[in-house]
């Protein structure tokens, strides 16, 4: 028999945790709903999750920009603030331990904003056509444990790397394998630190796929190695890995995401459409990128809508029940 105190005091605590656990526990796994609508210009590409805000950049668009980042209350979902970065289009965006923000602008290179101030200065510069007047596509980056900052050159079969502090930018690594249509997009540095992941979206008959390469100064060809392909179409676009392993990766093809696992296999598929409160559901339109809020267990994805007549530019999530991996 436990005394009348204890009993008290353990119900005035279910009180408290049981509602916002049981709608947690309530979604199934691959329930989606819409979190924030994205304004003119449209075409979000990059996400990060901060402590208390997300940040979403574009427009991802060929043509003028100017690029612009987002900034959204993770809670609510409501617009905050919009921070123009000038030039053309803006692409992925990443965050620091401080949350400042870095983010791709193509006419600039690396933009970073200052958390606190709003300064913002040229992080990464330098990055050009090897064949001019052929254009370069700067399109994700990462950073490495060491900070180094990776970024994914779409049109020219390639990595730049910046170096810690920021500066000019080197070719890291540079493979034919690699080119297409659409080449390098996607890439996140694994948990260990010690292996880039990378998608490249389309090759000359559309198949896109997942490499890896090791971490280290100079890699060579033959330390490129593919972790996993897809069926022609399907697009793989921005990735994230989670807490499980398992890597999400975004397919702006077949507007799907996929989960892969650690042994490289796929082991999930989920689908829209998202809910979206009275109104219609929101169909899930060439996700670009991902990046999760821990609070909920979910992704948050960008609605790219680049390849649709009729776009619908948004944010929504989907459900997982897992939650983000390490990021340097």
């Amino acid at each position: 028999m436990y005394p009348k105190c204890v009993l008290m005091a353990a119900m005035a605590l279910l009180s408290v945790i049981t509602p916002a656990a049981a709608e947690q526990n309530s979604r199934p796994i691959g329930d989606s709903k819409m979190i924030a609508g994205v304004p003119a210009p449209g075409y979000p590409e990059g996400i990060a999750v901060g402590k208390k805000n997300f940040y979403v950049a574009g427009p991802a668009v060929f043509g003028p920009g100017p690029g612009v980042v987002w900034v959204y209350d993770l809670a609510t979902g409501a617009l905050m603030k919009t921070i123009a970065i000038g030039g053309f289009a803006g692409s992925c965006i990443a965050l620091d331990d401080k949350e400042n923000i870095y983010v791709i602008e193509e006419s600039q290179g690396v933009v970073k904003i200052d958390a606190r101030t709003g300064a913002q200065t040229v992080y990464g510069s330098g990055f050009y056509p090897f064949n001019p007047p052929s254009p370069y596509l700067l399109n994700d980056l990462a950073f490495d444990k060491k900070g180094n900052l990776y970024v994914t050159d779409s049109f020219q079969a390639t990595i730049w790397r910046v170096p810690p502090g920021g500066g000019a930018a080197q070719v890291w690594f540079h493979d034919a394998r690699l080119d297409g249509p659409f080449g390098p997009n996607g890439i996140r540095v694994d948990e260990d630190g010690e292996k880039i992941y990378f998608t490249t979206t389309f090759d000359g008959v559309g198949i896109g796929r997942i490499w890896t390469l090791p971490v280290k100064a100079v890699p060579t060809t033959n330390d490129l190695k593919t972790f996993y392909t897809y069926s022609p179409g399907a697009g793989p676009d921005g990735i994230a890995f989670g807490k499980s392993g398992n890597l999400y990766v975004a397919l702006a093809g077949y507007s799907q995401i996929s989960v892969i696992s650690e042994q490289g296999h796929q082991v999930q598929i989920f689908n829209g459409p998202a809910a979206n409160g009275s109104g219609a559901p929101l169909p899930w339109q060439n996700p670009a990128n991902i990046a999760f809020d821990d609070k909920t267990g979910s992704l948050l994805v960008t609605n790219h809508a680049s390849m649709v007549a009729n776009p619908q530019f948004a944010v929504f999530d989907v459900y997982v029940d897992d939650k983000a991996g390490k990021l340097f």
